[in-house]
């Protein structure tokens, strides 16, 4: 593919677009979107290019206009610049990523990442979207980029994980986002969760590998991951929990005869022994967790959670997002040690 060079045109549709792009992500906005702590912002702040024990780095505004500047002599310049310091990448291409990431794709995609058209920010809308419509569309864009970015710094490299293990953790949920969204990320939204964790995880990285060689490996891992983070664990989980006799399930007390909240029960209680994490938290939506009783809703297996909590059979660590979580899924520990479940308390079995 040879190399497009714009002409005086696109240099000045570009341009229009970068002026229009920079209140939607200004400087400060974009450092974190990429993932930097507050301690690089501000009028004083440390340079995020160099060990900087000792402030040498500046966020400023000038006649309405973001810079950066480090005095060290690492940076300056505008967002774009910021970009090709932070990338190691040539000024068209941070051009291509500001855009991208402010919401106006090019008009044609540069030949190192052929990225898939944004689902969120057509190119020519059909119709024409008021001040107030774009305000919104921007809000709910950005609390997806705050969610990718979380999963995506939960799965940094730390050290005690291969760069492949945790890049493979984050595209299996990836994945489970993609799923609850209803459609495959675009180009843009895998942007912003490889970056956060290509720049959480440089420390730990090879150095003689370069980010794109990263980030072709990350591409290739969302390939691999044919399910989800979680699914098939849990579907294994509702398999065994649907052959438990009802002697098996675990005794609640209050409901010792009604099966539905049993059986619910019994699910987390799978998920909990299942959970590879050292605290015993997993995922389980509501529509997962009503499949293990015939003509259970979704609804009603958010009712008997709630009283599953009430009662100390298990704690909700946090309640899912809309984005994030298939609009109910949630984190939860199972807490009933087993002389609380089985023979114990009613005459059924005993847990293994």
């Amino acid at each position: 593919m040879s190399r497009r060079h714009f002409d005086s045109s696109d240099n000045a549709e570009i341009r229009a677009k970068i002026d229009k792009a920079k209140p939607i992500l200004p400087m400060p906005s974009l450092i974190r979107r990429l993932g930097l702590p507050e301690k690089h912002i501000g009028e004083t702040a440390l340079c995020p290019f160099h060990n900087d024990e000792h402030p040498s780095f500046s966020v400023f505004q000038k006649n309405g206009v973001w810079f950066h500047k480090c005095f060290a002599g690492c940076s300056s310049g505008d967002e774009i610049a910021f970009l090709v310091k932070h990338f190691n990448i040539p000024r068209r291409e941070a051009i291509k990523r500001y855009l991208e990431m402010a919401g106006f794709p090019p008009r044609s995609q540069a030949e190192s990442r052929e990225y898939p058209k944004s689902h969120v920010f057509p190119e020519s809308p059909v119709s024409p979207v008021s001040e107030g419509q774009t305000v919104a569309v921007i809000g709910v864009v950005n609390e997806l980029h705050a969610e990718l970015k979380a999963l995506a710094a939960r799965y940094a490299c730390t050290g005690s994980t291969r760069p492949e293990d945790s890049s493979w953790q984050l595209a299996r949920h990836l994945k489970a986002v993609a799923k609850a969204l209803g459609r495959k990320l675009d180009g843009l939204e895998l942007n912003v969760a490889f970056d956060t964790w290509h720049c959480l995880s440089r420390q730990f990285l090879d150095p003689e590998k370069t980010g794109d060689a990263y980030w072709i490996g990350f591409l290739a891992q969302l390939q691999k991951a044919r399910v989800p983070m979680g699914e098939g664990r849990i579907a294994e989980a509702r398999e065994y929990v649907l052959k438990l006799t009802e002697r098996e399930l675990p005794i609640i007390s209050g409901y010792e005869t009604t099966l539905a909240p049993r059986r619910v029960a019994a699910l987390h209680r799978e998920l909990s022994r299942r959970s590879t994490k050292k605290d015993g938290v997993y995922f389980l939506s509501y529509r997962d967790a009503a499949k293990v009783c015939d003509g259970l809703s979704h609804q009603e297996a958010h009712t008997i959670t709630f009283a599953l909590a009430s009662v100390g059979v298990i704690e909700i660590v946090s309640n899912g997002k809309s984005g994030l979580n298939s609009r109910e899924a949630a984190e939860f520990r199972y807490l009933l040690p087993d002389s609380e479940n089985g023979a114990q308390e009613g005459g059924g079995l005993p847990i293994e």
